[in-house]
This record gives structure tokens, C-alpha cells and sequence, in this order.
């Protein structure tokens, strides 16, 4: 399955020129988080300093639309087709943003290259978090996350297959970076992220069974 990258987000990966520009201009904010305009610029520029800004503002959102797309057709899916959907409590946003210590607004979404989300399985007593990661020029990568209702560490207790590196000092355990990079034609080939979120949940087993 062929998965495409909006066309603002493509350009953004695919051309240094517009990475720099989008880059420079998300950066130039002042104390109050605005952005600041250049101290030199002439009146005939401003109308396009308005449009670079504007561009960078809808590649900057249409990131955060592309992650949670891309959760969706990996993380849901998984669950899905495991026979796991009945199994799961579903956290609300603000409570993934505390388990997991990661804002999800645009700006925090753009800056951590993160999306995630967390349930309650196993009959309340584990807590699964579900993040899907893009840093250019890195591949797109999952991340998975599974704590006792005390936040004691679960995650080592499972063997999650090869395409899963070793888990971090928080925890997670993520995908290769590898795994899904994105492609000429700018789409991303998800099969390798299907079998891999496949796995890990087969890794989790009854835990998330409904």
C-alpha cells in the first residue's frame, strides 16, 4: 500500500531549498512566539514574506494532518485486523500528552516530529502507547510504549521481532528508520510498517484482545 505525503510536506523533504526557507521562517518568532519580520526587508517584498509565511504555516500543519493520517492507516489497522479494537480504552488527547510527556499542537507535533496516542488493555491494567515518527531525512518510523498501571516498564517483558530496536531509557522501542523512507514519487510503502505493527501486537497477545 502506497501511502502519499501532502504535497506542502513533500516539497518541504524533497527540496533543500524549501526546507531552508520553511526552517529560517518557523525559527524567526519573537519572545511571544510570533513571528518577526526582517529588519531589512523592502516594501516590494513584503507581499511574498506574507505568502513564504503562509506556505510555511500549511506545511507546518499539514504535517501534524499527515501523522495522524499515517497513524491511522498503520496503528488502527493493527489493531483491526488483530482482533484487537475491542480490547482498548481509549485515552482522551490531553491525557496521551501527559502519559507520554509530548504536546500534540501543531507547533509541538512540527518540533518533536511525533504523533501518539495511549489505551488502557488488559482490563485497565497496562498502559499502551502508539506514535508514529518523521525527522527528515530519517525514514518514518512506529513507536511503542507498554506500562504497568503503577508506570512500571512492560515493554522488555516482549519479544517484538527484528524490524524493533532495543528499548530506550524511557522505555519505547521503535521501528528501524529504514523501514519506510519516503519514496521518488513521494509516497511512503507501508507493508513493511503494517508487519511491523503487526507484530507488536501479536508480542502483546491477550493483553489487547477484547
Amino acid at each position: 500500500m502506497q501511502f502519499p505525503l501532502p504535497d506542502s510536506y513533500r516539497s518541504y523533504c524533497t527540496d533543500t531549498a524549501v526546507r531552508m526557507a520553511v526552517d529560517h521562517i518557523l525559527a524567526s518568532t519573537d519572545k511571544k512566539g510570533a513571528l518577526s519580520l526582517p529588519s531589512d526587508i523592502d516594501w516590494e517584498d513584503l507581499a511574498a514574506y506574507h505568502k513564504a509565511v503562509l506556505s510555511a504555516h500549511q506545511v507546518r500543519s499539514e504535517f501534524s494532518v499527515f501523522l495522524i493520517d499515517l497513524w491511522n492507516a498503520v496503528w488502527q489497522r493493527a489493531f483491526i485486523e488483530c482482533g484487537f479494537d475491542g480490547g482498548r480504552d481509549d485515552w482522551t488527547v490531553s491525557q496521551a500528552e501527559e502519559w507520554a510527556g509530548a504536546k500534540l499542537d501543531t507547533h509541538s507535533v512540527w518540533d518533536n516530529g511525533w504523533f501518539n496516542r495511549v489505551f488502557g488493555i488488559g482490563g485497565g491494567n497496562l498502559q499502551l502507547g502508539l506514535a508514529v515518527l518523521h525527522d527528515p531525512p530519517e525514514g518514518v518510523k512506529l513507536g511503542l510504549c507498554l506500562r504497568g498501571v503503577d508506570n512500571t516498564d512492560r515493554t522488555t517483558e516482549h519479544d517484538f521481532g527484528d524490524q524493533w530496536a532495543e528499548p530506550d531509557e524511557e522505555g519505547w522501542i521503535y521501528s528501524g528508520e529504514d523501514l519506510a523512507r519516503i519514496q521518488d514519487d513521494g509516497t511512503i510503502d507501508l507493508a513493511p510498517l503494517h508487519e511491523a505493527a503487526a507484530d507488536a501486537l501479536a508480542a502483546i497477545g491477550d493483553h489487547c484482545r477484547g
